[in-house]
C-alpha cells in the first residue's frame, strides 16, 4: 500500500487516517463550499485530530476563508476569518489550529474550505484526520 489522497478514509487495526487532495480556489467560484474529506466512519468510535494547511496565495484584504466540519450533516466546527491588513503582502501556507473530535459509529463527515473573494480566487488547501479506536473492541 503506498500512500494516497482523496476524501477518504483509510482503516489500519484501530487507526484511520485521511489525506484530502490539494484544493485550488482557483479551480472554484468565490463562496461555494470544496469538499477535502468526506466518508463514513467505521463501526466504532474514535478520537481524531483534525488538521487544516492552507497556502493563501495573494489575498486581499477583503477576502475572507472558512473552514468547517460537518458530523451527519451538522456543523461541528466553523471557523471563518477575513483577511483584512495582510492584503499587501503574499503570506505563505498558513495552518489552522488542530481541533480532536470524537466520531461515532457510521458518521458522515465532511471538512469543507469556503474562500470568498471580489478580487481573485487564489490560494489553496489541505485536511488530515488520524483517529484512534476507542471504547470495548
Amino acid at each position: 500500500m503506498s500512500l494516497a489522497t482523496g476524501t477518504g478514509v483509510n482503516a489500519v487495526g484501530d487507526e484511520i487516517f485521511a489525506y484530502s487532495n490539494r484544493i485550488d480556489f482557483s479551480a472554484g467560484s468565490s463562496g461555494d463550499e470544496r469538499v477535502a474529506l468526506d466518508f463514513v466512519s467505521p463501526n466504532s468510535y474514535y478520537v481524531c485530530d483534525v488538521a487544516v494547511s492552507l497556502d493563501s496565495g495573494s489575498w486581499a484584504a477583503s477576502d475572507i476563508m472558512a473552514v468547517i466540519y460537518r458530523g451527519n450533516g451538522n456543523n461541528i466546527y466553523q471557523s471563518k476569518w477575513g483577511v483584512g491588513d495582510l492584503a499587501a503582502i503574499s503570506v505563505g501556507p498558513q495552518t489552522v489550529p488542530s481541533l480532536r473530535i470524537i466520531l461515532p459509529p457510521n458518521t458522515v463527515f465532511r471538512a469543507l474550505f469556503q474562500f470568498t473573494s471580489g478580487t481573485a480566487m487564489v490560494g489553496s488547501g489541505i485536511a488530515v484526520l488520524v483517529g484512534r479506536k476507542i471504547g470495548p473492541s
